[in-house]
């Protein structure tokens, strides 16, 4: 077992008018012509990048697609974006607000009128750490000396993730960082406690770690905590986060080979 510390747009239009002018001698016909603007093309989404973030939100995303001079709001789903910046007419950056965890449409409102397409998914921070751990599995990998082939992605696990999480939430409460509880229980006895009975299993601990993608990338950096996440035994994943203590932020990944 290993353990990883940290300190801590506006439209014009013109219209012209005729004039109708009377003559004595000969008599013309009057004339009168009006000329209206060109219509205003629709905005249109193409692409968004990355096209998923996490529920605390802060997340540049490029949007791709044309019409975007005058953008005078977007939205995801309900929730305005208030940082936005208009590249070009076929370029917008937007910085995502906290969202709960779910898939938002994004919508796009011009002068004329609003255009929604595309889908941004947002995760928890613990669904996201799955979701990085198993991008990190798909990758053949060096994890210090010991090479590791891409092997299948592990599945997320309720019973682990319940025993992640209260450990992490411990270790926030109590204001201590260690894979051995206050009680002196190692994460085995954590896990044959909670009921999870394994063939296998591993713990990774971390703290002072703002973001997923931060802990993940120090994770796989290390290389007792790489092995962990490349183990080909390891088939379930159960990842726990807290708040609180003197670094902050606590993590937690239990993996496991249920038997």
């Amino acid at each position: 077992m290993h353990t990883f510390r940290t300190v801590r747009s506006r439209a014009l239009a013109v219209v012209t008018l005729g004039l109708t002018v009377a003559l004595t001698v000969p008599a013309l016909p009057a004339s009168a012509e009006d000329s209206a603007p060109a219509p205003v093309a629709a905005a249109t989404i193409s692409k968004l990048t990355p096209g998923s973030g996490v529920t605390s939100g802060g997340a540049v995303v490029t949007i791709t697609g044309t019409g975007f001079t005058d953008v005078s709001a977007v939205t995801l789903g309900s929730v305005p974006v208030t940082r936005f910046d208009v590249v070009s007419a076929v370029k917008l950056t937007v910085i995502t607000p906290p969202l709960e965890a779910g898939t938002y449409a994004l919508s796009v409102t011009t002068p004329a009128g609003t255009t929604t397409a595309g889908k941004y998914t947002v995760r928890t921070f613990t669904d996201e750490v799955l979701r990085l751990v198993n991008e990190a599995r798909s990758t053949a990998r060096t994890c210090g000396s010991t090479k590791y082939k891409a092997v299948r992605p592990v599945r997320a696990d309720a019973t682990l993730a319940r025993v992640a999480t209260a450990h992490s939430a411990d270790m926030a409460r109590r204001d201590y960082f260690s894979h051995t509880s206050k009680n002196g229980d190692s994460p085995f006895d954590r896990m044959k406690d909670a009921g999870y009975r394994y063939s296998s299993a591993g713990e990774n601990i971390a703290a002072g770690f703002r973001t997923p993608s931060s802990v993940v990338n120090a994770w796989l950096k290390s290389p007792g905590h790489c092995r962990n996440i490349m183990k080909r035994s390891y088939t379930e994943l159960g990842v726990g986060y807290a708040v609180g203590g003197t670094y902050g932020t606590y993590w937690t990944q239990d993996f496991g080979n249920p038997r």
